[in-house]
C-alpha cells in the first residue's frame, strides 16, 4: 500500500454520448486513464476532475451536435506495478458470472465457463 509518494492509479471513467436529433439512443463508454495521486482518495478526485474536462460537444458531419457528457468514476484502483515498463498488468478486477460479462461487452471469443 501506498506510503505518501505520488503512484500510478487506475481510473475508469463512464461517458454518455448523444447525438442531437432524438432519433438515436444514447450510447455509454468507458474509459481508462491513468492518474498519479499520494492516495486512493487523491486519485478519485484526480479521476472525476478528468472526467469533467473531458466533456465536449462538437458538430458532427451532418450538423448534428454530438455531447459527450462525463457520468462518473466506476472504479479507482492503484496500479498493480509502480513501474509502468513495457508490458506491464495495470488493472485486475473480479466478477462472479461470465456469461453476463460476455453479453455485456459482446465478447464471443471468451471460452465458455462450462468448458473449462
Amino acid at each position: 500500500m501506498n506510503s505518501g509518494s505520488r503512484v500510478p492509479h487506475i481510473a475508469i471513467l463512464v461517458f454518455k454520448t448523444q447525438v442531437g436529433g432524438g432519433y438515436a439512443p444514447p450510447r455509454f463508454s468507458e474509459d481508462i486513464v491513468l492518474v498519479h495521486a499520494c492516495s486512493l482518495d487523491e486519485a478519485r478526485a484526480a479521476a472525476d476532475s478528468r472526467g469533467r474536462e473531458d466533456e465536449t460537444s462538437y458538430a458532427n458531419e451532418y450538423g448534428e451536435t454530438v455531447t459527450w457528457t462525463f457520468v462518473g468514476v466506476a472504479d479507482v484502483r492503484e496500479a498493480l506495478y509502480d513501474s509502468l515498463d513495457e508490458d506491464v498488468s495495470l488493472y485486475s478486477r473480479s466478477f462472479d458470472e461470465l456469461t453476463r460479462y460476455k453479453q455485456l461487452f459482446s465478447i464471443e471469443s471468451l471460452r465458455r465457463e462450462s468448458d473449462s
